[in-house]
């Protein structure tokens, strides 16, 4: 039997859930609220034709890459998602793609497991999402469970806005530490709607407002020899980036993805928040950083595409810019009864606050990034997801929004209005009688190199 067919099978098996998973949904709409972190992101003008003749270009210029594609269903789809990863264009040219073609509906809203890239550090899943017409793109939350439907908290996630019946990578499915994969997963996913044509994200149908509009649940085997793979190139050097003191690690390579292992210098009068870099090859190749499944760090590790697969170890690190967090300033004081800061902001942040009923409304605001525009809303983090209460306890925030508008708290009393070209990053803090918060600060001052600092790492 070869790979496509064990695929088939593992599709083809009856899908039996234990029973004690299918009581999963009613204990993710049971759950506490949890962080609501909204991106909505635009597809650029002109980037449907993009893609298509990416994809074009791909077929007709790669051969590997249109055999490899050839050998699971889906083609055009399939390669017009992975068009614009290196690490997963090689990926499906070596045959390292799992076939899962699972659906599982609720509540009116589907979601297609098509394909999952997987290997030791992270499980990319591509799907599809479908549902009502008047949601204009979907959200994905998918939470790792035992065998009884149990959350496993050895895993954590990321999420990508989905487009109606799109097939794109929707979300991705990490391990923390030496956590490892599985053999079986038991996966529950609670999917979010958004409605069209809201400058703020829309409230549920009924209900609790962070509950989702759908539950649904997955028992998938995962292909165990794809779990395998993985090196790691050691560094060891020392550099000066920006004042501050940085030590190289290793180079974890991964089929999907890369990690820069960094440490930094304890005496270091700031810390490092932020890096914003890509790797050569010497045959002139580059392998930016974030990776296609949206993960950009995990604690000193710096997630880029991969080089995995590239005969060429003659690596450079080129560093374009940074973020740094100002020791001591981790936080900004703010009045809930004036809304002002009391502390110093960041350069280009403001914050605007008050109090609803009992509980606080704390929002950031700063200009889009400069790669952001009309058609393209690309964001940048402004807080860290935890405020400071007086009494000195420090508490995670599960309700926050990010948008595009040129009015804060449009159509009541406190609205406001923003500098053109600004977006929101809004905070709802349950439950605050205090009349001050400190707020967390991702960072307090951005660099960005002109000519990037190398570092050769072979």
């Amino acid at each position: 039997m070869d790979r496509m067919e064990e695929y088939k099978a593992l599709r083809d098996a009856p899908e039996e859930l234990p029973p004690a998973l299918d009581g999963a949904v009613a204990r993710a709409r049971a759950r506490a609220r949890r962080r609501r972190l909204w991106r909505r992101v635009s597809a650029p003008a002109g980037s449907v034709a993009a893609v298509f003749a990416a994809f074009v270009l791909l077929v007709n210029l790669s051969t590997p890459f249109a055999l490899a594609c050839g050998k699971v269903p889906v083609l055009k789809e399939l390669a017009a998602a992975v068009a614009f990863s290196p690490s997963l264009k090689a990926a499906v040219e070596h045959d390292f793609i799992q076939y899962i073609g699972q659906s599982q509906t609720d509540n009116g809203i589907t979601l297609h497991l098509e394909y999952l890239f997987p290997d030791r550090g992270q499980l990319q899943f591509y799907a599809t999402v479908t549902g009502p017409e008047e949601f204009s793109s979907f959200m994905v939350h998918p939470v790792l469970t035992d065998e009884s439907g149990q959350p496993l908290e050895t895993y954590g996630s990321t999420s990508k806005s989905v487009h109606p019946g799109e097939l794109s990578n929707a979300f991705t499915v990490f391990p923390f530490g030496d956590a490892a994969f599985p053999e079986t997963l038991y996966l529950t996913c609670e999917i979010s709607g958004h409605r069209g044509g809201a400058t703020e994200p829309p409230e549920p149908l009924e209900g609790d407002p962070s509950a989702p509009y759908a539950v649904v649940s997955f028992r998938l085997p995962l292909d165990t020899a794809l779990l395998a793979q993985g090196e790691t190139l050691e560094v060891d050097r020392w550099i000066n980036l920006d004042g501050n003191k940085l030590h190289i690690q290793a180079l974890e390579l991964y089929p999907t993805h890369a990690r820069l292992l960094l440490e930094e210098e304890p005496i270091n009068r700031e810390s490092l928040r932020g890096l914003d870099f890509y790797l050569a090859d010497g045959r002139g190749n580059r392998y930016a950083a974030g990776s296609s499944g949206g993960t950009v760090s995990q604690g000193g590790a710096y997630w880029c595409e991969s080089p995995y697969f590239s005969p060429d170890r003659n690596l450079t690190l080129c560093i374009t810019g940074a973020e740094w967090l100002e020791k001591g300033k981790e936080y900004v004081t703010v009045d809930l009864e004036t809304g002002r800061a009391l502390t110093p902001l960041p350069v280009d942040v403001r914050v605007s606050a008050r109090r609803d009923g009992d509980n606080a409304e704390v929002a950031f605001y700063a200009p889009m990034p400069p790669e952001a525009d009309e058609d393209h809303l690309v964001f940048r983090q402004l807080g860290t997801m935890d405020y400071r209460a007086p009494d000195g306890s420090t508490v995670a925030i599960y309700g926050v929004t990010s948008y595009h508008s040129d009015v804060l708290r449009q159509g009541t009393s406190d609205e406001t209005p923003l500098p053109e070209g600004w977006f929101i990053e809004k905070y709802t803090i349950e439950s605050y009688l205090w009349d001050t918060i400190d707020m967390g600060l991702h960072a307090t001052r951005e660099t960005w190199f002109e000519t990037p600092v190398s570092v050769p790492l072979a």
